[in-house]
């Protein structure tokens, strides 16, 4: 790939790691807010609370983030940048097949290029 594609691909992940920090810090601000487990209950139940708990948690985190406008604009950004890398990718993919291939070494379908 040219460094059109891999730059945009690099900011496909920049964008989307920038908003999954978002949702982290929205799961980290709901998880001060919750009550500690009692210790005084089985494991398994123990357990089961735990991981309704997190879910929860997470859904609210999401949800959170999702109302939050900044946090939109962020998603549509990250979400335009993953289309202009496909774009970009496609693109080149074609100019490749266009001018031959001579983007790749070795021979169409030998296997030792896997």
């Amino acid at each position: 790939m040219t460094e059109n594609a891999k730059e945009a691909w690099s900011e496909v992940g920049e964008r989307f790691a920038s908003w999954g920090r978002r949702v982290s810090d929205r799961y980290h601000d709901v998880g001060t807010a919750q009550d500690p487990v009692e210790p005084a209950k089985g494991d398994l139940q123990r357990t089961a609370k735990e991981l309704v708990d997190e879910l929860s948690r997470g859904l609210s985190a999401l949800g959170t983030t999702i109302r939050d406008d900044a946090a939109k604009k962020e998603l549509s950004d990250a979400l335009d940048a993953l289309g202009t890398a496909i774009s970009a990718t496609v693109s080149e993919a074609g100019q490749s097949l266009r001018s031959g291939g001579s983007g790749g070494s070795g021979s169409k379908g030998d296997p030792s290029d896997d």
